[in-house]
């Protein structure tokens, strides 16, 4: 179906749910990206020996990696899937200190990971992650994958880390729709063998915590044209205020700004799913970091998640009055990296911002205007 430059109504229904902020004009979709290729093994963790073997050095400011990705990681399926890495690597005689999966958000791709990763190498970890099936340089790019595959697909990804550093620990980080997987997967029954989680603006926003006019347009447009296409351009969404980011945004040819319905609806689910599992979240002491001026995940959204919280001490939050939905992206990521850093580290240690609160710190800031 046609595409659609949207007003009114559309307009609001992709700042309720597509996750992609605002780029301005920027290059045509998917323009000069080569997608991941064939399988380079039947099923695991494909590694290119010859980028393991170069000395990791510092790694680039830039905020977004675009560039070719040297590694797979093959599903059970046999789908290839692009895979980056940064920092030490046994192949050069290098041993992590600890492992972070990261866990890209909507619309995304793992090169948004290239600050986090430049945050944590210089302490010898070792950070994976990959363009989850749909998204990125996939062969499914564009096609929503459905909330199952994708959970199943990270779960593959951590045991095939796992497999490769037996006696390291290993640590999830997942980004705004990350963050929910990440959520999700920590809330099951089966809760994934790692360290820690850890959830960066994540999107735990069910319908019910959208104004009726959103629910009734997602509910519309899902049933009458799924296979609409919609931009999430220009819509005056800025998910950072760093002018650099944005501007790389712009020009990033991995990332996804022609959305189908249809990924809106499942991404939605996906988030509907992630706030009603909140009270369950019973895995690894996970850390769930919340930005005060997010523009992409209202407030409403994070008030929604401090009275859900259950009463355990497995999970800390911070919240951040200046920070913007790319926490890791923004101006004031630093202090944000530092944070954590120091839970990856000892997740009981003081947050060296301040930043931290409570459950009733956190309704009370995310909370007014509520309903």
């Amino acid at each position: 179906m046609g595409r659609c430059r949207h007003k009114g109504l559309m307009a609001t229904l992709l700042y309720a749910v597509l996750l992609t902020g605002c780029g301005g004009q920027g290059e045509a979709e998917g323009e000069g990206l080569a997608l991941v290729g064939e399988p380079r093994t039947s099923q695991g963790l494909a590694l290119d020996t010859q980028a393991l073997a170069e000395p990791r050095g510092v790694l680039s400011n830039l905020a977004i990696e675009t560039g070719p990705t040297p590694h797979q990681v093959v599903m059970p399926d046999g789908t290839p899937l692009p895979l980056r890495r940064w920092g030490p690597a046994p192949e050069a005689g290098e041993a992590p200190s600890a492992v972070v999966i990261g866990v890209h958000g909507f619309n995304d791709h793992a090169g948004s990971f290239l600050p986090t990763a430049a945050a944590l190498v210089p302490d010898d970890v070792a950070v994976y992650a990959w363009d989850q099936r749909g998204f990125g340089a996939s062969h499914q790019r564009g096609r929503w994958p459905g909330t199952e595959q994708l959970l199943s697909d990270a779960r593959w990804v951590i045991d095939q880390v796992r497999a490769r550093y037996p006696d390291t620990s290993v640590h999830l980080v997942g980004l705004s729709m990350g963050g929910a997987i990440v959520g999700l997967l920590q809330a099951s029954e089966s809760p994934p063998p790692v360290s820690s989680g850890v959830l960066v603006g994540p999107a735990f926003w069910g319908t019910q915590a959208m104004p009726w006019y959103q629910r009734a347009g997602l509910w519309i447009v899902k049933r009458l044209a799924p296979g609409l296409t919609l931009s999430g351009r220009d819509l005056g969404v800025e998910p950072t205020d760093d002018s650099a980011v944005m501007r790389q945004l712009a020009s990033d040819p991995r990332r996804i700004w022609e959305t189908r319905v249809e990924a809106v609806a499942g991404v939605s689910d996906l988030m509907d799913a992630a706030l009603a599992a909140v009270p369950d979240l019973r895995g690894a002491p996970t850390f769930i970091l919340i930005a005060g001026e997010d523009e992409v995940i209202p407030a409403s959204a994070a008030c929604a998640m401090f009275r859900r919280l259950p009463p355990s001490q497995r999970w800390r939050t911070a919240y951040y009055p200046a920070g913007y939905h790319m926490l890791t992206r923004f101006s004031g990521s630093d202090a944000v990296l530092a944070d954590v850093r120091r839970f990856l580290s000892d997740a009981d240690a003081p947050l060296p911002s301040g930043a931290e609160v409570d459950r009733d710190e956190g309704l009370e800031q995310t909370c007014a205007g509520s309903s």
